[in-house]
């Protein structure tokens, strides 16, 4: 008789059986056995880098200091992991005498991990409420969004240590400002912890991975706000009244002795926050950088890796679906920061610390006039009727621009020219192709009205914070709705990173592009739809994600592609015969018949196109195929 095993038991059984095999498989964190790699392959080949002589080496802590972090210890080496920043951010604000505190945003990561929020103010009451009522500009800065660019991280850690405990060499700046800080935006990504993270970077040792548990770029996510991630950093727009956001990164570019650099978001939805960055906050940030041995300049992607001669693309006026261009839509004045990860870690954490020290500096004590430029943004965008949502190159512009001098030879790799760069400086004048004019503009409608059934938009619009109303029965409203037409799959936007299979989509989506055709309807919209009235602070963002031909609509992100089909067809032996009879009865039917004939020779070439061009004109065909199902109200 076969005896049987019970259930229960079976997965322990077949565990045990392979404890030996399991001992040697890649393990956790980074699940790489590097053993059977060569050694080139296991190294990250940098060229050599300028030569910089920093005073910001004052800032390291001396050795002993109970809340030296452990990028200083380790000679910027080494970076925490979220559970070491978390028990260093736990220990800092016990250390703090209250003027830190440390609280965990609504929703956990991917892989269920909760999320710091760090609020550091020289108010008691630390709430959203109280800190506006201070009348002190509340700046929030994030940091790991791309776990392997950790500088920022570690910068804040410095300056938070310096502000709140021991000597308090910067306690003035707290008198001025009050500052929200999220260390680690990707935890999922922070914990995948390697040597073998970042190929281009100098520094330091291990680091995370860029994508979360997902595999979501969380710095693709701020319109559609698929990750919980991204949806605690919107909660935090939402609840506390921002004066300054900034996000920080690196930079993994070309041989260029840039070590820091930031960018707004140029023209575009907050204008007047960017000219104030340009004129009054660029200065005095440009010149403390300067003034310890860094070399700044605004954000860089090179339009050519090979030719630098090709000049740059600067990041300006960019979709919201980016951090710093999301902060800009949302009227807050936002900037990216980008350390160049060629250059040593220790310049990028300084370089981030000097720059982030300079601006705090600055917003402190420009305060009024800073305040001033986003009262004028937000009453631009609120009066605006017809609405920018994306822009395009204008007229180009040269700057000087200095790279490490460069030869070229040909690789025995790719068979074609390389470019072979060295650390002598060489002076160019380059091209730089921004985009400065208007592109997608639309109509501002009243109001839009999005049906109860899709209820996953919704959602993301209340996570967002936009102000809604909520129909209590079904409600007949005359609206314009949108039938899609030129539909076809779309890219992503990835300037500098084109995906090497052709398989379609991004970011987990399916991505449309079209052209929409507007009608009139009166739509009955089910109990439980809601109405969005545009005249409100985010009405503009509203626009940008309900208006559908918009690049980060949520039709454009592939929300709405079950609408893409035509739910009913007719077979031809019924469509046939009554085609012949429409055509006999209708002269003005049968000369457009004939004039798409000789017009279109695809058409012309398609029984199934010109049979589907008379059902279009029959009652029976779809009324809601490929028919946005948001209604606008203008």
């Amino acid at each position: 008789m076969r005896h049987s095993i019970p259930r229960p038991l079976i997965g322990a059984v077949l565990l045990g059986s392979c404890l030996p095999a399991l001992a040697a498989l890649p393990r956790a964190p980074a699940y790489i056995d590097d053993s059977g790699y060569p050694a080139a392959a296991k190294q990250r080949i940098l060229p050599a880098m300028f030569e910089q002589k920093l005073t910001s080496t004052q800032f390291i802590a001396k050795p002993g200091n109970p809340l030296i972090t452990l990028a200083e210890s380790s000679g910027f080496r080494q970076t925490t992991n979220y559970e070491q920043t978390r028990a260093w951010m736990e220990k800092l604000a016990a250390a703090s005498g209250g003027t830190i505190t440390l609280s965990d945003l609504p929703e956990t990561s991917a892989e269920g991990h909760p999320m710091m929020l760090a609020v550091a103010s020289t108010e008691a009451d630390k709430s959203p409420e109280a800190l506006k009522k201070s009348g002190k500009p509340t700046i929030f800065v994030e940091a790991e969004i791309h776990p392997g660019e950790a500088n920022g991280k570690d910068a804040m850690f410095m300056l938070l240590r310096d502000m709140t405990t021991g000597d308090k060499p910067l306690a003035g700046l707290l008198e001025k400002v009050n500052i929200l800080f999220i260390p680690t935006v990707n935890i999922d990504g922070d914990l995948r912890k390697s040597p073998y993270g970042r190929i281009n970077q100098n520094g330091p040792d291990e680091t995370g991975w860029r994508v979360n548990g997902l595999n979501y770029n969380l710095n693709r996510d701020f319109t559609k706000l698929d990750s919980a991630e991204i949806r605690n950093v919107a909660w935090v727009f939402s609840h506390y009244d921002l004066s300054f956001f900034a996000d920080v990164h690196s930079t993994d570019g070309a041989m260029y002795p840039y070590d820091s650099s930031y960018c707004h978001n140029g023209n575009g939805w907050s204008p007047a926050s960017s000219e104030w960055m340009d004129k009054v906050m660029r200065p005095p940030v440009y010149k403390e950088l300067e003034g310890h041995g860094h070399v700044v300049h605004e954000c860089i992607s090179m339009n050519d890796g090979q030719d630098p001669t090709k000049g740059y693309y600067p990041y300006r006026s960019d979709y919201a679906r980016f951090s710093n261009q999301y902060g800009d839509i949302r009227n807050v004045p936002s900037i990216l920061i980008e350390q160049h990860a060629l250059h040593p870690y220790e310049t990028q954490v300084l370089g981030n610390y000097v720059m982030l020290k300079a601006m705090f500096q600055v917003i402190g004590e420009q305060s009024a006039s800073l305040k001033e430029a986003i009262d004028k943004d937000r009453k631009r965008l609120l009066a605006q009727q017809e609405v920018i949502l994306s822009w395009k190159p204008g007229k180009e512009e040269t700057i000087p621009f200095i790279v490490g001098d460069y030869t070229f030879e040909e690789s025995p790799i790719t068979g074609a020219k390389t470019i072979v760069w060295s650390n002598k400086p060489k002076q160019l004048t380059v091209p730089v192709t921004g985009n400065t004019e208007p592109d997608l503009v639309t109509k501002r409608p009243r109001q839009y009205v999005v049906p109860v059934q899709w209820k996953e938009v919704i959602a993301r619009l209340k996570a967002h914070g936009i102000q809604m109303k909520t129909l209590d029965k079904p409600t007949p409203i005359a609206v314009t709705l949108y039938r899609m037409d030129e539909v076809k799959v779309s890219g992503g936007f990835e300037p500098d990173r084109a995906q090497p299979n052709e398989i379609p989509g991004y970011e987990g989506h399916l991505l449309v592009s079209g052209k929409a055709r507007p009608f009139q309807r009166l739509q009955t919209f089910p109990a439980g739809s809601v109405v969005i009235d545009t005249a409100q602070p985010l009405g503009v963002l509203a626009v940008n994600l309900l208006y559908p031909e918009s690049p980060d609509s949520f039709w454009s992100w592939g929300f709405f592609n079950s609408t893409l089909v035509s739910a009913e067809e007719p077979e031809e032996y019924v469509m046939e015969p009554m085609a012949r009879k429409m055509l006999a009865d209708d002269p003005k039917l049968k000369a457009e018949f004939e004039k798409k004939l000789k017009d279109d020779k695809d058409f012309a070439a398609s029984p199934g196109a010109r049979l589907q061009w008379f059902y279009q004109r029959t009652p029976f065909y779809d009324v809601n195929a490929f028919v946005y199902p948001v209604g606008a109200v203008f």
